[in-house]
């Protein structure tokens, strides 16, 4: 019994290791403990597909073998009788070498080294937020006198990488050929001469991570010492001032639509916090159209659905006598979960449902929303732009390439004057939306952030390299504290 019961502790190391980077690529501290600390309830698939792959398999196989190598057969057949006293006379042997090679597995499959060693810059504190990080709250913001209404379109796990230019042809075609069409169109801010984007920095590897990266000026770094501090009282990340905090007290009405329960990821604690924005998510829909939310069946909509929704929600605002700001979040090309639209899309790339088919139906979709855009009255005094919310966890599917994460700006009320070979992050993002809008911004930068559309250099362009930033914001400071939960929390 204790031999099953230490290969069944090996069999879950090994399974859940698996499961993570299968599901997610591969993954920071901070990814795990957030999402240690959400709500399970918003995502009932992930929970069910964990335990299916992990304890259920695990059980089966350890009462197949509690059945072959514990029971007596009345019919013996010699070479097995002995390789079952064999294994019998060892099992706890063996059963301590399968834990030892699950616990090196998980350490490898994991890069758990790596995840120690970053760790332990949390121990270090240091003035890099208080050299670096610009106070949006007490920075000068002028918008123009007619302002310009925002869409923001945030396309799960939308990469450059996807793209045939030039400079490279991952997959032998072009992924995203409406995106990037827009992007050659338009502005897109770029890392090389071609369709590019900005670089990834710790703490903004994820869905709500990416989101407050690109629209409040800074990572998501959590702490490990008191799981409590991760739903402060004060709201999430409460003294943070981020885009919707900006155009709320410039007035504008604010609704952000995501195809999921609003409960993922902390959609809704940010969306409470920052703004005043309406939260228009599954349950909302569940409420209002009776779409049905039950324990068996998915929590998501399809891009389908919410662009329909988005259609609708954008003929509401735009009826109203304000500026308005829309956030729109797609799910389908989420690794892990993605959907294909048969009835809208064609397969291009198989008949499977494969990440490729899956990424080019969500560039059709998008490339038909902006169209639809187009004919609309409000559209001219509009400012559209598209963001990859950060890289695929796919990692197999990406490896080996230089992968940058995606930037659109359609109807920029700014001239643009250096787009290319630029070093950049997601920080930058976000006084680069407000520029975008016409706004002036006193020393353009806010929060970790430069505009991209200032002839200034970003910090990884004139003041340290990606990697130091990457290692910098690891660090403790009293200023990330102050914004994290209101107050001081360290000696």
């Amino acid at each position: 019994m204790l031999a099953l019961l230490i290969f069944f502790v090996g069999f879950m190391m090994f399974s859940s290791a698996n499961w993570v980077i299968e599901k997610f690529g591969e993954v920071t501290y901070e990814q795990i403990m957030f999402h240690l600390n959400m709500p399970f309830s918003s995502e009932i698939r992930m929970v069910m597909s964990f335990l299916k792959n992990t304890v259920m398999t695990g059980v089966i196989i350890a009462v197949v073998l509690a059945l072959l190598f514990c029971q007596k057969y009345r019919l013996h057949v010699k070479i097995l009788d002995a390789f079952r006293d064999w294994v019998n006379a060892r099992r706890i042997k063996l059963s301590l070498v399968w834990l030892l090679f699950c616990v090196v597995f998980v350490f490898f499959r994991m890069n758990v080294w790596n995840m120690i060693t970053f760790h332990q810059y949390k121990s270090i504190t240091s003035n890099f937020y208080e050299e670096n990080y610009v106070i949006p709250q007490q920075t000068k913001i002028t918008f123009p006198k007619n302002k310009p209404n925002l869409i923001l379109l945030f396309a799960e796990s939308i990469e450059a990488t996807y793209a045939k230019t030039p400079e490279h042809d991952y997959f032998k075609a072009d992924l995203i050929p409406n995106m990037h069409k827009l992007a050659q169109d338009n502005i897109n801010f770029s890392d090389s001469k071609y369709l590019g984007g900005s670089y990834t920095i710790d703490g903004t590897q994820w869905t709500q991570a990416a989101l407050f990266a690109q629209t409040c000026g800074a990572p998501i770094q959590l702490p490990i010492n008191d799981p409590n501090w991760f739903h402060p009282k004060e709201g999430f990340f409460p003294k943070a001032w981020c885009l919707y905090d900006i155009l709320r007290n410039e007035g504008y009405a604010e609704s952000f639509l995501i195809g999921s329960n609003g409960e993922f990821a902390g959609m809704n604690k940010f969306v409470e916090t920052h703004g005043n924005q309406r939260l228009l998510d599954t349950n909302f829909y569940a409420e209002r159209d009776g779409i049905e939310l039950s324990f068996e069946k998915t929590t998501k909509l399809l891009d389908k659905q919410v662009f329909a929704y988005a259609k609708e929600e954008l003929d509401n605002l735009s009826k109203q006598d304000k500026p308005f700001v829309f956030t729109l979040m797609t799910l389908d090309t989420h690794y892990g979960t993605a959907k294909f639209s048969d009835d809208i899309c064609e397969r291009k790339y198989g008949p499977h449902n494969n990440i490729e088919n899956v990424i080019s139906c969500s560039d059709k979709q998008i490339g038909d929303f902006i169209d639809w855009l187009k004919g609309q009255d409000f559209y001219k005094n509009t400012v559209v732009v598209i963001l990859g919310d950060h890289l695929t966890m796919n990692k197999r599917f990406t490896k080996d390439m230089n992968r940058k994460v995606l930037n659109i700006f359609i109807n920029p009320r700014v001239a643009a004057t250096n787009t290319q070979n630029r070093t950049f992050t997601p920080f930058d993002i976000y006084p680069t939306i407000v520029e975008s809008m016409g706004a002036k911004i006193d020393g353009h930068r806010l929060g970790l952030g430069t505009s991209l559309f200032a002839d200034i250099p970003t910090l990884t362009e004139g003041k340290m390299s990606v990697e130091e930033m990457d290692i910098n914001v690891r660090k403790k400071s009293k200023l990330y504290d102050w914004m994290l939960y209101g107050k001081d929390v360290h000696n």
